[in-house]
């Protein structure tokens, strides 16, 4: 944590569509519960909704001209391939009729490719390089400067990472692509965290912030 942020000076917007009462769907739960403030968990169902709430941030913090140092928001999708409204399509556009909400994809794109610059960044997990290219455009994918891959075909690892690399991991590794300082590292991922370390984090956090 910052010392110098106010406390609560954090936004966290977790999207994801996991079945009710599966162990994910319990595991982001918990994930966000143990985190004291500016957490939501976001369901398929608020898409539109949320990305309306975002995109009208998104132009607050243009038109202000907010820069680096503006209160930080952190978008997470996890398994991208599961929303389609949120998928690149090139002849959209933003609708003059104000009553109107957005296209979530035309919102995406742009939280993607103008949001870091105002202190807004999206985090995303895909299946697969084929899904990705299918969500989203050559440009959103270009801005995404961290990231990580697991096994997957050299074609695949080259068009993601411009080595083929990621084809030799095998089980239990992965491989973390820094574009702005241009380095690969292979890892090994961390496993799930268990109930006890979650509560033990979220007690943690709650003591930093003074809930």
């Amino acid at each position: 944590p910052n010392e110098g942020r106010p406390s609560c000076a954090l936004r966290l917007v977790v999207l994801e569509a996991s079945p009710p009462e599966s162990p994910q769907k319990r595991f982001f739960e918990s994930v966000a519960k143990a985190i004291p403030r500016g957490c939501t968990l976001a369901k398929a169902g608020d898409l539109e909704t949320l990305m309306a709430e975002l995109d009208a941030e998104l132009k607050r913090r243009l038109a202000e001209d907010h820069g680096a140092g503006a209160t930080p928001c952190f978008v997470f999708v996890h398994e991208l391939q599961k929303f389609k409204k949120l998928r690149h399509e090139e002849d959209f556009s933003f609708s003059s009729d104000e009553s109107k909400p957005p296209a979530p994809g035309a919102v995406f794109e742009r939280l993607i490719t103008e949001g870091p610059g105002v202190g807004m960044h999206v985090v995303v997990t895909c299946d697969s390089y084929n899904s990705l290219a299918r969500a989203l455009s050559r440009k959103a994918i270009s801005e995404f400067e961290l990231r990580v891959l697991f096994q997957m075909s050299a074609n695949d690892s080259a068009t993601l990472c411009d080595s083929p690399k990621a084809s030799d991991l095998g089980l239990h590794r992965a491989l973390l692509h820094n574009g702005q300082m241009g380095f690969l590292e292979t890892f090994r991922p961390y496993a799930m965290p268990d109930a006890a370390w979650l509560e033990e984090a979220g007690r943690e956090l709650t003591r930093r912030v003074g809930r």
